[in-house]
């Protein structure tokens, strides 16, 4: 297999090649351990640059996946795949569960990511300056020597508003793919991973709220499965 040039060389583990299901998260999770233990005091990880960004955006939302539903009789494959093909990975199963019907043998997963449009602001600042308030207080303009700074002014929320705001981010991230997938962009069989960034800290029954705001204005869609996760996989749910 020769890989693509524009594959990071420690990429080159995963791409197109059919790994076990917890083979692939411990690869993937060890590569994290690696940034993670830069002595950068996180910088690296914030900036996702190079094979940063596909780690956090694309294989370890595939990792969350897998650790749902790899089970007994249930065990799955991953077949990750780098550039700008119509999916992220391949998937394949087998066990007793395949074989009775009650799990696809075979599918495609497509991952996206639910952002604030302002979190890489947020990423940025926590770099330079270490820290600043919530998402939605977030701009950048000139700053007294003439230069492009992020600046952040405190806001707040009333009620749910914050919910309702990352619903509302939620949908928009869906309703991007459903859109493509109604124009034959995407495989069929293809489930689709909604990545969420998490505007502010939320508790288990905030989720779930959430959840329930999502799964009630979600637009009809031919996708296998919409599964979502949050908080580094604290939180996840299958619409």
């Amino acid at each position: 297999m020769q890989r693509p040039a524009s594959v990071h060389p420690i990429l080159e583990v995963f791409h197109d090649r059919l790994l076990d299901g917890l083979e692939f998260c411990r690869l993937a999770y060890s590569l994290f351990d690696d940034a993670v233990n830069q002595p950068d005091d996180g910088h690296t990880l914030r900036e996702r640059r190079g094979p940063l960004k596909q780690l956090i955006e694309e294989l370890l939302p595939i990792c969350r996946y897998v650790q749902t539903f790899y089970a007994p009789g249930q065990y799955i494959s991953v077949r990750w795949v780098y550039g700008n093909q119509s999916f992220d990975a391949k998937v394949e199963a087998t066990g007793k569960m395949v074989d009775h019907g009650m799990w696809p043998s075979n599918g495609t997963l497509e991952i996206t990511q639910a952002v604030h449009e302002n979190e890489h602001l947020m990423r940025e600042l926590l770099n330079t300056k270490g820290g600043g308030f919530g998402l939605d207080g977030l701009s950048r303009g000139k700053g007294r020597r003439g230069a492009r700074e992020i600046e952040s002014v405190a806001t707040s929320y009333s009620n749910q508003s914050y919910i309702n705001d990352m619903c509302s981010i939620v949908l928009k991230a869906i309703e991007a793919k459903v859109v493509k997938l109604a124009n034959g962009d995407y495989p069929e069989g293809t489930t689709l991973i909604v990545d969420c960034s998490l505007t502010t800290i939320f508790l288990s029954n905030e989720w779930d709220k959430l959840i329930e705001m999502v799964r009630s204005a979600l637009p009809t869609n031919r996708f296998d499965r919409i599964f979502l996760t949050a908080a580094s996989g604290r939180y996840s749910a299958t619409l």
